[in-house]
Protein backbone atom coordinates (compact mmCIF):
# COMPACT_ATOMS: atom_id res chain seq x y z
CA UNK A 1 0.00 0.00 0.00
CA UNK A 2 1.59 3.31 -1.17
CA UNK A 3 2.16 5.88 2.05
CA UNK A 4 0.49 8.95 1.91
CA UNK A 5 2.71 11.71 0.89
CA UNK A 6 1.93 15.39 2.30
CA UNK A 7 2.25 18.21 -0.19
CA UNK A 8 2.41 21.83 0.12
CA UNK A 9 -0.34 23.74 -1.17
CA UNK A 10 -2.88 26.63 -0.20
CA UNK A 11 -6.27 26.94 1.04
CA UNK A 12 -9.42 26.50 -0.42
CA UNK A 13 -11.66 28.65 1.08
CA UNK A 14 -14.95 27.25 -0.43
CA UNK A 15 -15.96 25.37 2.60
CA UNK A 16 -16.57 29.04 4.16
CA UNK A 17 -18.10 30.77 1.45
CA UNK A 18 -19.14 29.20 -1.99
CA UNK A 19 -18.35 32.80 -3.52
CA UNK A 20 -17.91 36.67 -2.33
CA UNK A 21 -20.49 37.69 -5.03
CA UNK A 22 -23.32 36.86 -6.61
CA UNK A 23 -26.92 35.82 -6.01
CA UNK A 24 -25.93 32.72 -3.39
CA UNK A 25 -23.63 35.28 -1.38
CA UNK A 26 -26.68 38.08 -0.99
CA UNK A 27 -28.75 35.22 0.23
CA UNK A 28 -26.49 34.62 2.95
CA UNK A 29 -26.16 38.60 3.97
CA UNK A 30 -30.23 38.68 3.58
CA UNK A 31 -30.57 35.87 5.86
CA UNK A 32 -27.99 37.24 8.63
CA UNK A 33 -30.38 40.62 7.99
CA UNK A 34 -33.28 38.83 8.71
CA UNK A 35 -32.18 37.44 12.15
CA UNK A 36 -30.50 40.75 13.38
CA UNK A 37 -34.04 42.72 12.65
CA UNK A 38 -35.35 39.44 14.73
CA UNK A 39 -32.87 40.52 17.41
CA UNK A 40 -33.86 44.31 17.17
CA UNK A 41 -37.31 43.12 18.03
CA UNK A 42 -36.01 41.70 21.62
CA UNK A 43 -35.63 44.98 22.87
CA UNK A 44 -39.30 45.94 23.83
CA UNK A 45 -39.16 43.15 26.00
CA UNK A 46 -35.98 43.77 27.90
CA UNK A 47 -37.36 44.82 31.35
CA UNK A 48 -35.61 44.33 34.38
CA UNK A 49 -38.08 41.31 35.74
CA UNK A 50 -37.38 39.36 32.53
CA UNK A 51 -37.03 35.67 32.68
CA UNK A 52 -33.85 33.87 32.25
CA UNK A 53 -35.52 31.71 29.89
CA UNK A 54 -36.28 34.19 27.37
CA UNK A 55 -32.36 35.96 27.86
CA UNK A 56 -31.84 31.99 26.84
CA UNK A 57 -33.57 32.69 23.85
CA UNK A 58 -32.04 36.03 23.04
CA UNK A 59 -28.40 34.77 23.27
CA UNK A 60 -28.56 32.11 21.35
CA UNK A 61 -30.18 34.27 18.16
CA UNK A 62 -27.48 36.48 18.99
CA UNK A 63 -24.75 34.07 18.73
CA UNK A 64 -26.75 32.76 15.38
CA UNK A 65 -25.59 35.89 14.64
CA UNK A 66 -22.15 36.01 15.27
CA UNK A 67 -21.29 32.62 14.15
CA UNK A 68 -22.47 33.17 10.87
CA UNK A 69 -20.86 36.95 10.79
CA UNK A 70 -17.75 35.38 12.00
CA UNK A 71 -17.68 32.62 9.59
CA UNK A 72 -18.04 34.92 6.42
CA UNK A 73 -15.45 37.92 8.19
CA UNK A 74 -13.13 34.59 8.39
CA UNK A 75 -12.81 34.02 4.73
CA UNK A 76 -12.29 37.82 4.00
CA UNK A 77 -9.49 37.59 6.59
CA UNK A 78 -7.75 33.93 4.92
CA UNK A 79 -8.66 35.48 1.30
CA UNK A 80 -6.36 38.56 2.20
CA UNK A 81 -3.87 36.87 3.78
CA UNK A 82 -3.25 34.52 1.16
CA UNK A 83 -2.31 37.61 -1.26
CA UNK A 84 -2.48 40.97 0.62
CA UNK A 85 -1.37 43.03 -2.73
CA UNK A 86 -4.99 41.59 -3.80
CA UNK A 87 -7.06 44.71 -4.35
CA UNK A 88 -10.19 42.77 -4.66
CA UNK A 89 -9.96 41.14 -1.27
CA UNK A 90 -8.72 44.11 0.50
CA UNK A 91 -11.86 45.63 -1.10
CA UNK A 92 -14.10 43.08 0.31
CA UNK A 93 -12.72 43.17 3.64
CA UNK A 94 -12.72 47.04 4.15
CA UNK A 95 -16.56 46.16 2.25
CA UNK A 96 -17.16 43.90 5.75
CA UNK A 97 -15.47 45.98 8.41
CA UNK A 98 -18.60 48.80 7.46
CA UNK A 99 -21.42 46.07 7.16
CA UNK A 100 -20.44 44.26 10.47
CA UNK A 101 -19.67 47.52 12.39
CA UNK A 102 -23.62 48.56 11.17
CA UNK A 103 -24.46 45.33 12.77
CA UNK A 104 -22.87 45.32 15.45
CA UNK A 105 -24.98 48.62 16.17
CA UNK A 106 -28.16 47.33 15.88
CA UNK A 107 -27.45 44.42 18.09
CA UNK A 108 -25.30 46.42 21.00
CA UNK A 109 -28.50 46.97 22.91
CA UNK A 110 -28.80 43.82 24.58
CA UNK A 111 -25.42 44.07 26.06
CA UNK A 112 -25.73 47.41 27.15
CA UNK A 113 -29.18 46.45 29.05
CA UNK A 114 -27.77 43.96 30.68
CA UNK A 115 -25.10 46.28 31.97
CA UNK A 116 -27.69 49.08 33.13
CA UNK A 117 -29.87 46.41 35.54
CA UNK A 118 -29.15 46.80 39.13
CA UNK A 119 -27.51 44.04 41.09
CA UNK A 120 -30.10 41.90 42.15
CA UNK A 121 -31.86 41.41 38.65
CA UNK A 122 -28.08 41.13 37.47
CA UNK A 123 -27.19 38.16 39.90
CA UNK A 124 -30.71 36.71 38.95
CA UNK A 125 -30.00 36.38 35.68
CA UNK A 126 -26.63 35.57 36.15
CA UNK A 127 -27.52 32.40 37.61
CA UNK A 128 -30.25 31.29 35.49
CA UNK A 129 -28.47 31.05 32.24
CA UNK A 130 -27.26 28.27 32.26
CA UNK A 131 -24.16 27.34 29.89
CA UNK A 132 -24.08 31.22 29.73
CA UNK A 133 -23.20 31.86 33.02
CA UNK A 134 -19.40 32.97 32.36
CA UNK A 135 -20.84 35.04 29.74
CA UNK A 136 -22.68 37.22 31.55
CA UNK A 137 -19.92 37.83 34.62
CA UNK A 138 -17.60 39.02 32.14
CA UNK A 139 -20.31 41.72 31.03
CA UNK A 140 -21.15 42.65 34.67
CA UNK A 141 -17.26 42.99 35.32
CA UNK A 142 -17.15 45.21 32.59
CA UNK A 143 -19.88 47.53 33.19
CA UNK A 144 -18.07 50.19 34.88
CA UNK A 145 -15.89 50.46 31.79
CA UNK A 146 -19.00 50.59 29.33
CA UNK A 147 -20.31 54.05 27.49
CA UNK A 148 -23.80 54.44 26.54
CA UNK A 149 -25.25 53.07 23.41
CA UNK A 150 -24.63 56.22 21.35
CA UNK A 151 -21.08 56.66 22.29
CA UNK A 152 -20.61 52.87 21.79
CA UNK A 153 -22.12 53.09 18.19
CA UNK A 154 -20.31 56.21 17.72
CA UNK A 155 -16.64 54.34 18.31
CA UNK A 156 -18.20 51.32 16.25
CA UNK A 157 -18.50 53.27 13.29
CA UNK A 158 -15.29 55.50 13.75
CA UNK A 159 -13.33 52.45 14.06
CA UNK A 160 -13.73 51.48 11.08
CA UNK A 161 -12.49 54.47 8.85
CA UNK A 162 -10.00 55.09 11.99
CA UNK A 163 -7.84 52.24 13.61
CA UNK A 164 -8.80 49.94 11.02
CA UNK A 165 -7.89 51.97 7.78
CA UNK A 166 -4.07 52.69 9.54
CA UNK A 167 -3.57 48.91 9.94
CA UNK A 168 -4.62 48.44 6.78
CA UNK A 169 -2.36 50.54 5.15
CA UNK A 170 0.68 49.50 7.83
CA UNK A 171 -0.18 45.59 6.51
CA UNK A 172 -0.45 46.68 2.89
CA UNK A 173 3.01 48.18 2.92
CA UNK A 174 5.13 45.51 5.03
CA UNK A 175 3.48 42.63 3.78
CA UNK A 176 4.76 44.09 0.22
CA UNK A 177 8.05 44.36 1.39
CA UNK A 178 10.70 42.54 -0.57
CA UNK A 179 14.69 42.85 0.27
CA UNK A 180 17.77 42.82 -1.42
CA UNK A 181 20.34 40.68 1.16
CA UNK A 182 24.23 40.99 0.01
CA UNK A 183 24.63 37.92 -1.99
CA UNK A 184 21.81 36.59 -2.99
CA UNK A 185 20.61 37.41 -6.46
CA UNK A 186 16.52 37.19 -5.63
CA UNK A 187 13.89 39.64 -3.66
CA UNK A 188 13.56 37.81 -0.81
CA UNK A 189 10.45 37.83 1.09
CA UNK A 190 9.89 38.30 5.16
CA UNK A 191 9.74 34.73 5.79
CA UNK A 192 13.07 33.98 3.33
CA UNK A 193 14.96 36.66 5.09
CA UNK A 194 13.91 35.58 8.80
CA UNK A 195 14.99 32.23 7.71
CA UNK A 196 18.49 33.60 7.14
CA UNK A 197 18.72 34.45 10.56
CA UNK A 198 19.32 30.87 12.02
CA UNK A 199 22.13 30.61 8.64
CA UNK A 200 25.76 29.17 9.59
CA UNK A 201 27.76 32.24 8.07
CA UNK A 202 27.79 35.14 10.53
CA UNK A 203 28.26 37.71 7.47
CA UNK A 204 24.48 36.09 6.07
CA UNK A 205 23.03 36.57 9.56
CA UNK A 206 24.04 40.32 9.83
CA UNK A 207 23.30 41.34 6.09
CA UNK A 208 20.21 39.26 6.23
CA UNK A 209 18.89 41.76 9.58
CA UNK A 210 20.43 44.82 7.97
CA UNK A 211 18.03 44.19 4.68
CA UNK A 212 15.29 44.01 7.14
CA UNK A 213 15.96 46.67 9.45
CA UNK A 214 17.14 48.90 6.74
CA UNK A 215 13.97 48.93 4.74
CA UNK A 216 11.80 49.57 8.33
CA UNK A 217 14.05 52.55 8.84
CA UNK A 218 13.39 53.75 5.45
CA UNK A 219 9.60 53.75 6.21
CA UNK A 220 10.30 55.11 9.62
CA UNK A 221 8.77 58.57 9.69
CA UNK A 222 5.12 56.77 7.98
CA UNK A 223 4.89 53.62 10.29
CA UNK A 224 5.68 55.98 13.26
CA UNK A 225 3.16 58.11 12.65
CA UNK A 226 0.74 55.05 12.17
CA UNK A 227 1.25 53.71 15.67
CA UNK A 228 1.28 57.03 17.45
CA UNK A 229 -1.82 57.72 15.97
CA UNK A 230 -3.28 54.27 16.81
CA UNK A 231 -1.70 54.75 20.45
CA UNK A 232 -3.26 58.49 20.62
CA UNK A 233 -6.77 56.82 19.39
CA UNK A 234 -6.54 53.71 22.06
CA UNK A 235 -5.88 56.49 24.78
CA UNK A 236 -9.17 58.67 23.45
CA UNK A 237 -10.87 55.39 23.94
CA UNK A 238 -9.81 53.28 26.84
CA UNK A 239 -8.69 56.27 29.31
CA UNK A 240 -10.56 59.42 28.87
CA UNK A 241 -13.46 58.24 27.34
CA UNK A 242 -13.84 54.50 29.61
CA UNK A 243 -11.48 55.44 32.53
CA UNK A 244 -9.56 52.64 32.74
CA UNK A 245 -6.23 53.58 35.12
CA UNK A 246 -3.47 52.45 32.16
CA UNK A 247 -3.55 51.28 28.44
CA UNK A 248 -2.68 47.83 29.38
CA UNK A 249 -5.64 47.25 31.71
CA UNK A 250 -8.09 47.28 28.81
CA UNK A 251 -6.00 43.82 27.63
CA UNK A 252 -6.45 42.57 30.66
CA UNK A 253 -9.77 43.32 31.50
CA UNK A 254 -10.41 41.83 28.16
CA UNK A 255 -8.30 38.75 28.56
CA UNK A 256 -10.13 38.47 31.75
CA UNK A 257 -7.40 38.55 33.99
CA UNK A 258 -6.20 40.44 37.23
CA UNK A 259 -3.40 43.62 36.63
CA UNK A 260 -1.95 41.89 39.30
CA UNK A 261 -1.17 38.64 37.71
CA UNK A 262 0.19 40.53 34.94
CA UNK A 263 2.29 43.05 36.76
CA UNK A 264 4.01 40.11 38.73
CA UNK A 265 4.61 38.00 35.42
CA UNK A 266 6.65 40.70 34.22
CA UNK A 267 7.95 41.77 37.51
CA UNK A 268 9.68 37.91 37.47
CA UNK A 269 10.41 38.43 34.12
CA UNK A 270 12.66 41.25 34.51
CA UNK A 271 14.00 39.69 38.11
CA UNK A 272 15.39 36.37 35.74
CA UNK A 273 16.84 38.36 32.77
CA UNK A 274 19.65 37.14 34.24
CA UNK A 275 19.41 33.51 33.36
CA UNK A 276 19.26 34.08 29.96
CA UNK A 277 22.52 36.75 29.97
CA UNK A 278 24.58 33.59 31.70
CA UNK A 279 22.88 31.61 28.66
CA UNK A 280 24.29 34.14 26.09
CA UNK A 281 27.62 34.63 27.33
CA UNK A 282 27.88 30.41 27.22
CA UNK A 283 27.11 31.01 23.38
CA UNK A 284 29.51 33.22 22.56
CA UNK A 285 32.09 31.08 23.78
CA UNK A 286 30.21 27.83 21.41
CA UNK A 287 31.10 30.52 18.93
CA UNK A 288 34.08 31.36 19.69
CA UNK A 289 34.02 34.98 20.58
CA UNK A 290 34.49 37.20 23.20
CA UNK A 291 30.58 38.79 22.87
CA UNK A 292 27.51 37.30 21.50
CA UNK A 293 26.51 39.88 18.94
CA UNK A 294 22.85 40.98 18.50
CA UNK A 295 22.88 39.71 14.92
CA UNK A 296 24.23 36.42 16.36
CA UNK A 297 20.92 35.47 18.67
CA UNK A 298 19.42 32.78 16.75
CA UNK A 299 23.29 31.51 15.13
CA UNK A 300 23.39 27.46 15.15
CA UNK A 301 25.98 26.26 17.94
CA UNK A 302 28.65 23.20 17.91
CA UNK A 303 29.09 23.75 14.16
CA UNK A 304 25.38 22.02 13.43
CA UNK A 305 23.38 23.95 10.59
CA UNK A 306 19.86 23.75 11.28
CA UNK A 307 18.14 20.73 9.93
CA UNK A 308 16.02 20.96 6.95
CA UNK A 309 12.70 18.77 6.89
CA UNK A 310 10.42 18.53 3.54
CA UNK A 311 7.07 19.31 4.34
CA UNK A 312 5.94 15.59 4.08
CA UNK A 313 8.37 15.16 6.80
CA UNK A 314 7.57 18.11 8.54
CA UNK A 315 3.81 16.87 8.72
CA UNK A 316 4.46 13.36 10.02
CA UNK A 317 6.60 14.23 12.57
CA UNK A 318 4.31 16.93 14.43
CA UNK A 319 1.72 14.30 14.35
CA UNK A 320 3.53 11.31 15.11
CA UNK A 321 4.96 13.57 17.88
CA UNK A 322 0.88 14.64 18.93
CA UNK A 323 0.16 10.77 18.77
CA UNK A 324 2.91 9.56 21.32
CA UNK A 325 0.87 11.90 23.79
CA UNK A 326 -2.53 11.79 23.00
CA UNK A 327 -3.92 9.44 20.14
CA UNK A 328 -7.27 12.40 20.58
CA UNK A 329 -5.12 14.85 20.20
CA UNK A 330 -3.40 13.25 17.16
CA UNK A 331 -6.81 12.94 15.59
CA UNK A 332 -7.61 16.38 15.90
CA UNK A 333 -4.94 17.34 14.34
CA UNK A 334 -5.07 15.07 11.32
CA UNK A 335 -8.21 16.31 10.76
CA UNK A 336 -6.88 19.91 10.06
CA UNK A 337 -4.70 17.86 7.59
CA UNK A 338 -7.56 16.46 5.96
CA UNK A 339 -9.47 19.00 5.65
CA UNK A 340 -6.50 20.93 3.74
CA UNK A 341 -6.98 23.88 5.78
CA UNK A 342 -2.78 24.67 5.91
CA UNK A 343 -1.55 27.37 3.47
CA UNK A 344 1.56 26.05 3.57
CA UNK A 345 3.84 27.88 0.61
CA UNK A 346 6.27 31.31 0.55
CA UNK A 347 4.65 33.14 -2.04
CA UNK A 348 4.87 37.27 -2.97
CA UNK A 349 2.25 39.54 -1.16
CA UNK A 350 1.22 37.00 1.17
CA UNK A 351 0.78 37.59 4.40
CA UNK A 352 4.02 37.02 6.88
CA UNK A 353 4.22 34.76 9.92
CA UNK A 354 2.02 31.90 11.41
CA UNK A 355 -1.37 32.23 12.36
CA UNK A 356 -4.21 29.76 13.34
CA UNK A 357 -7.67 31.19 12.85
CA UNK A 358 -11.32 29.82 14.38
CA UNK A 359 -14.20 30.31 12.83
CA UNK A 360 -17.10 28.56 14.74
CA UNK A 361 -17.69 25.12 16.21
CA UNK A 362 -18.99 23.17 13.88
CA UNK A 363 -15.80 23.89 11.43
CA UNK A 364 -11.62 23.26 11.68
CA UNK A 365 -9.80 26.01 12.02
CA UNK A 366 -7.06 27.54 8.99
CA UNK A 367 -3.31 27.47 9.83
CA UNK A 368 -1.52 29.67 7.97
CA UNK A 369 2.58 28.63 7.22
CA UNK A 370 5.16 30.25 5.27
CA UNK A 371 7.45 26.99 5.06
CA UNK A 372 11.07 27.26 4.39
CA UNK A 373 11.91 23.83 5.11
CA UNK A 374 13.78 24.35 8.92
CA UNK A 375 13.23 23.07 12.21
CA UNK A 376 11.84 25.87 13.36
CA UNK A 377 9.26 25.05 10.36
CA UNK A 378 8.19 21.99 12.35
CA UNK A 379 8.19 23.84 15.39
CA UNK A 380 5.74 26.82 14.11
CA UNK A 381 3.53 23.44 12.31
CA UNK A 382 3.36 22.07 16.06
CA UNK A 383 2.85 25.10 17.83
CA UNK A 384 -0.48 26.42 15.01
CA UNK A 385 -1.89 23.13 15.23
CA UNK A 386 -1.89 22.88 19.21
CA UNK A 387 -4.02 26.18 18.19
CA UNK A 388 -6.36 24.04 15.81
CA UNK A 389 -6.79 21.35 18.87
CA UNK A 390 -7.12 23.33 21.66
CA UNK A 391 -10.29 25.22 19.20
CA UNK A 392 -11.42 21.74 18.39
CA UNK A 393 -11.43 20.79 22.01
CA UNK A 394 -13.67 23.50 22.76
CA UNK A 395 -16.52 23.08 20.17
CA UNK A 396 -18.55 21.71 22.66
CA UNK A 397 -19.02 24.76 24.29
CA UNK A 398 -21.95 27.62 22.50
CA UNK A 399 -19.90 29.91 20.14
CA UNK A 400 -19.57 32.88 22.28
CA UNK A 401 -17.93 30.95 24.92
CA UNK A 402 -15.53 28.39 23.01
CA UNK A 403 -12.48 30.77 22.71
CA UNK A 404 -9.69 30.81 25.07
CA UNK A 405 -8.59 34.40 26.53
CA UNK A 406 -5.31 35.27 24.94
CA UNK A 407 -3.54 34.35 28.47
CA UNK A 408 -4.74 30.38 27.72
CA UNK A 409 -4.68 31.07 23.82
CA UNK A 410 -0.42 29.82 23.80
CA UNK A 411 -0.77 27.05 26.10
CA UNK A 412 -1.45 24.07 23.76
CA UNK A 413 0.42 25.75 21.12
CA UNK A 414 3.62 25.67 23.12
CA UNK A 415 3.05 22.34 24.65
CA UNK A 416 3.16 20.87 20.66
CA UNK A 417 6.22 22.56 20.45
CA UNK A 418 7.14 21.08 23.20
CA UNK A 419 6.95 17.88 22.19
CA UNK A 420 8.20 18.09 19.42
CA UNK A 421 11.11 19.02 20.54
CA UNK A 422 11.43 16.20 23.11
CA UNK A 423 10.93 13.98 20.38
CA UNK A 424 13.68 15.55 18.46
CA UNK A 425 16.15 14.82 21.86
CA UNK A 426 15.60 11.33 22.39
CA UNK A 427 15.96 10.41 18.49
CA UNK A 428 19.17 12.27 18.69
CA UNK A 429 22.22 10.05 19.75
CA UNK A 430 25.10 12.65 19.08
CA UNK A 431 26.08 15.11 21.73
CA UNK A 432 27.02 17.80 19.83
CA UNK A 433 23.40 17.59 18.24
CA UNK A 434 21.31 17.19 21.42
CA UNK A 435 23.49 20.45 22.67
CA UNK A 436 22.49 22.04 19.30
CA UNK A 437 19.19 21.04 19.94
CA UNK A 438 19.00 22.64 23.26
CA UNK A 439 20.31 25.69 22.77
CA UNK A 440 17.75 26.02 19.99
CA UNK A 441 15.23 25.34 22.43
CA UNK A 442 16.74 28.13 25.13
CA UNK A 443 17.37 30.04 21.56
CA UNK A 444 13.19 29.99 21.36
CA UNK A 445 12.86 30.61 24.73
CA UNK A 446 14.19 33.80 24.99
CA UNK A 447 12.13 34.42 21.43
CA UNK A 448 8.54 33.75 23.14
CA UNK A 449 9.27 34.83 27.05
CA UNK A 450 12.17 37.37 27.37
CA UNK A 451 11.46 39.15 23.98
CA UNK A 452 7.67 38.96 23.67
CA UNK A 453 7.60 40.03 27.21
CA UNK A 454 10.23 43.38 26.53
CA UNK A 455 7.78 44.15 23.83
CA UNK A 456 4.80 44.84 26.40
CA UNK A 457 6.96 46.74 28.42
CA UNK A 458 8.10 48.88 25.40
CA UNK A 459 4.41 49.07 24.64
CA UNK A 460 3.57 50.48 27.85
CA UNK A 461 6.59 53.04 27.97
CA UNK A 462 5.64 53.82 24.70
CA UNK A 463 1.46 54.16 26.00
CA UNK A 464 2.35 56.62 28.41
CA UNK A 465 4.99 58.73 26.40
CA UNK A 466 3.02 59.30 23.05
CA UNK A 467 0.08 61.16 24.74
CA UNK A 468 2.96 63.41 26.29
CA UNK A 469 4.50 63.97 22.98
CA UNK A 470 7.12 61.91 22.48
CA UNK A 471 8.56 61.90 18.80
CA UNK A 472 9.54 58.62 17.07
CA UNK A 473 12.92 59.31 17.36
CA UNK A 474 12.21 59.43 21.00
CA UNK A 475 9.96 56.14 20.95
CA UNK A 476 13.23 54.03 19.21
CA UNK A 477 15.56 55.33 21.34
CA UNK A 478 13.24 53.87 24.61
CA UNK A 479 13.06 50.93 22.72
CA UNK A 480 17.11 50.30 22.17
CA UNK A 481 17.68 51.14 26.12
CA UNK A 482 15.37 48.14 26.97
CA UNK A 483 17.19 46.56 24.59
CA UNK A 484 20.10 47.06 25.95
CA UNK A 485 18.68 45.83 29.53
CA UNK A 486 17.25 42.70 28.10
CA UNK A 487 20.70 41.56 26.46
CA UNK A 488 22.79 43.19 29.15
CA UNK A 489 26.60 43.82 29.03
CA UNK A 490 27.22 40.68 27.11
CA UNK A 491 25.21 41.01 24.08
CA UNK A 492 26.53 43.49 21.50
CA UNK A 493 23.15 45.48 20.49
CA UNK A 494 23.76 47.35 16.83
CA UNK A 495 22.02 50.63 16.69
CA UNK A 496 20.17 49.29 13.80
CA UNK A 497 18.00 47.54 15.88
CA UNK A 498 16.22 50.52 17.33
CA UNK A 499 14.20 50.87 15.15
CA UNK A 500 13.26 46.77 15.12
CA UNK A 501 9.45 47.83 16.82
CA UNK A 502 8.51 49.35 13.65
CA UNK A 503 8.61 45.35 12.19
CA UNK A 504 6.36 43.89 15.24
CA UNK A 505 2.40 43.74 14.01
CA UNK A 506 1.27 42.89 16.94
CA UNK A 507 2.06 46.18 19.09
CA UNK A 508 -0.04 48.00 16.11
CA UNK A 509 -2.52 44.90 15.44
CA UNK A 510 -3.17 44.14 19.45
CA UNK A 511 -1.49 46.02 21.93
CA UNK A 512 -0.21 44.04 24.78
CA UNK A 513 -1.07 41.00 22.97
CA UNK A 514 2.71 40.11 23.57
CA UNK A 515 2.33 38.96 27.45
CA UNK A 516 0.38 36.34 26.24
CA UNK A 517 3.18 34.22 24.70
CA UNK A 518 5.60 34.68 28.14
CA UNK A 519 2.37 33.58 30.36
CA UNK A 520 2.22 30.57 28.06
CA UNK A 521 5.48 29.72 27.90
CA UNK A 522 5.75 29.78 31.32
CA UNK A 523 2.31 27.98 32.02
CA UNK A 524 3.67 25.65 29.65
CA UNK A 525 6.74 25.02 31.19
CA UNK A 526 4.92 24.28 34.84
CA UNK A 527 2.61 21.93 32.93
CA UNK A 528 5.75 19.81 30.65
CA UNK A 529 6.74 19.54 34.37
CA UNK A 530 3.64 18.04 36.15
CA UNK A 531 3.44 16.08 32.35
CA UNK A 532 7.07 14.55 32.90
CA UNK A 533 6.30 13.78 36.86
CA UNK A 534 2.73 12.09 36.90
CA UNK A 535 2.90 10.13 32.78
CA UNK A 536 -0.39 9.23 30.99
CA UNK A 537 -2.05 10.18 34.72
CA UNK A 538 -1.35 13.77 33.11
CA UNK A 539 -2.95 13.56 29.83
CA UNK A 540 -6.71 13.72 30.90
CA UNK A 541 -6.19 16.63 32.99
CA UNK A 542 -4.23 18.29 30.65
CA UNK A 543 -7.35 17.46 27.52
CA UNK A 544 -9.76 18.84 30.26
CA UNK A 545 -7.90 22.53 31.46
CA UNK A 546 -7.97 22.40 26.89
CA UNK A 547 -11.50 21.72 27.02
CA UNK A 548 -12.60 24.47 29.05
CA UNK A 549 -11.74 27.51 25.95
CA UNK A 550 -13.59 30.38 27.52
CA UNK A 551 -16.23 29.04 29.23
CA UNK A 552 -14.35 29.71 32.37
CA UNK A 553 -12.28 32.20 34.43
CA UNK A 554 -8.52 31.62 33.45
CA UNK A 555 -7.42 32.11 37.08
CA UNK A 556 -9.98 29.68 38.37
CA UNK A 557 -9.01 27.01 35.26
CA UNK A 558 -5.45 27.05 35.92
CA UNK A 559 -6.19 26.48 40.03
CA UNK A 560 -7.88 23.38 39.29
CA UNK A 561 -3.78 22.27 38.49
CA UNK A 562 -2.66 24.25 41.64
CA UNK A 563 -1.64 26.84 39.98
CA UNK A 564 -1.90 30.62 41.34
CA UNK A 565 -1.40 33.73 38.50
CA UNK A 566 -0.60 35.90 41.28
CA UNK A 567 2.19 34.26 42.75
CA UNK A 568 5.79 34.99 41.94
CA UNK A 569 7.15 31.62 43.54
CA UNK A 570 4.57 30.01 40.34
CA UNK A 571 6.30 31.84 37.17
CA UNK A 572 9.90 31.47 38.99
CA UNK A 573 9.13 27.85 38.26
CA UNK A 574 9.72 28.33 34.41
CA UNK A 575 12.59 29.93 35.28
CA UNK A 576 14.27 27.09 36.87
CA UNK A 577 13.37 24.69 34.28
CA UNK A 578 14.77 27.01 31.72
CA UNK A 579 18.39 27.29 34.15
CA UNK A 580 18.38 23.27 34.62
CA UNK A 581 18.24 23.74 30.63
CA UNK A 582 21.51 25.38 30.35
CA UNK A 583 22.95 23.37 32.88
CA UNK A 584 22.65 20.14 30.24
CA UNK A 585 24.03 22.47 27.59
CA UNK A 586 26.84 23.19 29.73
CA UNK A 587 27.44 19.26 30.72
CA UNK A 588 27.27 18.68 26.98
CA UNK A 589 29.85 20.82 26.13
CA UNK A 590 32.46 20.19 28.61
Amino acid sequence: MQKKVYKEGRWDLKDLLPSHKGKEFDEILKDLEKDVKKFEGYRKILKPNISAEKVIEITKLLEKISAKSNKIGTYAGLWTSMDTQNQEARSFEQKLDNYFSDLGNKTIFFGLWFKSLDEKNMNRIINGVKEYKYLFQKMKERKKYTLTELEEKIIGIKDTTGAQALLSIYSLMRNGFMFDVKGIKKKLTTEEVNALWRSDSPKLREDSYKALLNKYEENKDAFGEVYKQLVIDGYNEEIKLRGFKEAISARNISNNISDKSVETLLMTIRKNINVFHRYFKLKAKLLGTKKLNRFDIYAPVCGVSEKQYTYDECVKLVIGCYNNFSPELAKLGQQIVDDKHIDSVVVKGKRGGAYCSWVDNKTSPYILLNYTNGRRDVETLAHEMGHGIHDILTHKHPFLIMHPPLTLAETASIFGEMLVTEQLLEEETSKKNKAALIAGKIDQMWASIIRQAYFVIFEVEAHKAIPQGATVDELSKKYLNLLKEEFGKDVIVDKKFENEWLYIPHIYETPFYCYAYSFGNLITLALYQMYKEQGEKFVPKYIKFLSYGGSKKPSDICAELGINLEDEKFWQKGFDVISGMIDELEELVK
